[in-house]
């Protein structure tokens, strides 16, 4: 079921899932100042580059990475490895009702 490619990215949900349930992050920082939206992680160009100017802070490992897929006009449910977390205690997937706060610099 999905080939090659989606069996490395089970394990690799899982890894990290496994991993962030060893060591416990008690405070997760996404950078998305600028961000390789195609042809990543290796072969990007500039012209794959987008420039969102956003650092997303917060203590809820899950509800970061869940609300940073927003920025890819994605929801958190779309990550395997976000899913998985959520479902094994590691956090929010849920973003709705989180208090967020913007600041300008």
């Amino acid at each position: 079921m999905g080939g090659p490619r989606n069996q490395i990215h089970q394990k690799l949900d899982g890894s990290l899932v496994d991993l962030s349930l060893k060591i416990k992050p008690t405070l997760t920082i996404l950078d998305a100042v600028r961000v390789l939206t195609a042809n990543g992680p290796q072969g990007g160009n500039l012209a794959d580059v987008k420039r969102l100017d956003t650092i997303i802070v917060g203590v809820d490992q899950i509800a970061v990475d869940s609300y940073g897929a927003t920025l890819f006009g994605l929801q958190g449910s779309d990550l395997g490895y976000v899913r998985l977390g959520h479902k094994r205690g590691l956090g929010r997937m849920d973003v709705r009702n989180l208090r967020i706060k913007k600041i300008q610099i």
